[in-house]
């Protein structure tokens, strides 16, 4: 819907509601006629301040690469409390999905790297991956409002790195999705059970390894043909939240 009729929606001044769009409060996108919004973002505007609370104001950061390197010390050292407070310092002004994207994402990929160089023990990557996935299950709420469908979140077979579906799946409830997280190094046919018993329409595989990108993609293949109906997203290591948002929103509109 266009931002005008939204303002009306809310009963606020086109003005207000622009200003929700610049602060990041109200999700927008720029077209030709002007700034378009999802109705969903719109009525849980509307429900937060029908219950009394006015949304928080987006937190700006200017150094993404600093606040990582913040919470990559903490983990190296496996300083839970610390991780907690260095993310807590950003909440609730930032997404978990841009969280994930800007700041765990990469502290993780550095540990990743520093294990491959010998630099860190597998025992440490492991107690730094742990203390994430603590970390985004504290986060993780569903939206009020209707939901945009069903999702299920997983892993190829032989993928026993479950952190980045557990992130797609945050991601996703973010944005009013009704998710079945399935974690990690499932058999296709659960998956695809799942989906079935669920009435999803949306199936996301994510890979933390290039090894698990070719069966990600195998195991599409074999969805695609028993659920044809149902739209599945294979992920790459290094691929964003926020491109995931993009094709899922892609997918729920088609």
């Amino acid at each position: 819907m266009q931002l005008r009729d939204a303002a009306e929606t809310l009963g606020v001044h086109y003005q207000t509601a622009y200003g929700w769009v610049r602060q990041g409060t109200l999700p927008a996108r720029k077209t030709p006629r002007g700034y378009e919004v999802d109705e969903s973002d719109v009525r849980e505007l509307a429900a937060l301040r029908a219950a009394g609370d006015e949304p928080p104001r987006e937190v700006r950061v200017r150094n993404w690469a600093a606040q990582a390197d913040r919470l990559y010390a903490a983990l190296a050292a496996g300083d839970e409390a610390q991780a907690r407070h260095d993310l807590a310092r950003l909440d609730p002004g930032v997404p978990l999905s841009v969280l994930c994207d800007q700041v765990i994402a990469p502290a993780l990929r550095r540990l990743g790297a520093g294990w491959a160089t010998g630099q860190v023990s597998i025992a440490a990557e492991h107690r730094a991956t742990a203390i994430c996935e603590r970390l985004i299950a504290t986060r993780v709420h569903q939206p009020q409002g209707r939901p945009r469908g069903v999702a299920v979140t997983a892993t190829p077979p032989g993928e026993r790195h479950a952190l980045p579906a557990l992130m797609a799946a945050a991601c996703l409830r973010e944005d009013h999705w009704q998710v079945h997280h399935l974690a990690a190094d499932l058999p296709a046919a659960e998956v695809i059970a799942i989906a079935a018993e669920t009435g999803a329409t949306l199936i996301v595989l994510s890979s933390a390894t290039a090894s698990a990108v070719s069966a990600a993609a195998s195991e599409a293949r074999e969805i695609g043909v028993l659920l044809p109906a149902v739209r599945v997203l294979a992920g790459r290591p290094g691929d964003t939240l926020a491109r995931l948002r993009e094709l899922a929103r892609s997918a729920d509109s088609s």
